[in-house]
């Protein structure tokens, strides 16, 4: 049986295939997953100090692309909070990146904007399921006059209304997701630009 190779040999090995490698990529290639595992560390782990943490890594030119990583992480994880762990995600993804960037104005604004966007999905959320639960219960009760079971079906008309609703409410759900999304992800890419 072969011997493994650790993802940084296999890296190195490709790194020589495509010829010369810069020293900054050489050194993302081996500092950025130390990031990403902090980071990831530290959306578990509510005690950690992420930046006590980011302080003890050697060599010090290794600093920036571990906050690479880190940030590559928390960006990951501020999303729509579709559940109470989303958002905490969320919020503590934003906690972190208070601890990693410099402008701490600039990034307080974006996060303004973000958390507005976040309560408008809410609102945009709620409201959207209320119009479509009272559409629904129109369509349902037209169902029910309209149609009657067919001989030898599986499904009884009701049954087979609730899956076309379930379908629609899917659809309706994923076009307001994708909307807020777009708006959100470019909230992100500002935080990627701010020191």
């Amino acid at each position: 049986m072969g011997e493994m190779k650790s993802a940084w040999q296999i890296a190195m090995e490709k790194a020589d295939k495509l010829g010369k490698v810069s020293q900054d990529e050489l050194n993302s290639i081996k500092y950025v997953p130390e990031g990403n595992r902090l980071a990831s560390q530290f959306l578990i782990d509510e005690k950690m100090d992420l930046s006590g943490d980011i302080a003890k890594v050697q060599p010090p030119e290794a600093v920036k692309f571990v906050i690479n990583g880190v940030e590559e992480i928390l960006l990951r994880n501020i999303g729509l909070p579709r559940n109470d762990e989303e958002m905490r995600k969320t919020n503590r993804s934003m906690a972190g990146l208070r601890s990693i960037k410099e402008n701490k104005k600039q990034l307080e604004s974006i996060f303004g904007l973000i958390n507005t966007l976040v309560s408008q999905y809410k609102l945009a959320l709620q409201q959207t399921y209320s119009e479509f639960k009272k559409n629904a219960e129109v369509s349902v009760q037209q169902a029910a006059r309209n149609t009657r079971p067919q001989r030898g079906d599986q499904m009884s008309p009701d049954q087979r209304m609730q899956l076309q609703l379930q379908e629609e409410w899917r659809q309706i759900h994923s076009e307001l997701d994708a909307q807020y999304e777009k708006a959100l992800e470019e909230h992100k890419q500002k935080i990627r630009e701010i020191n």
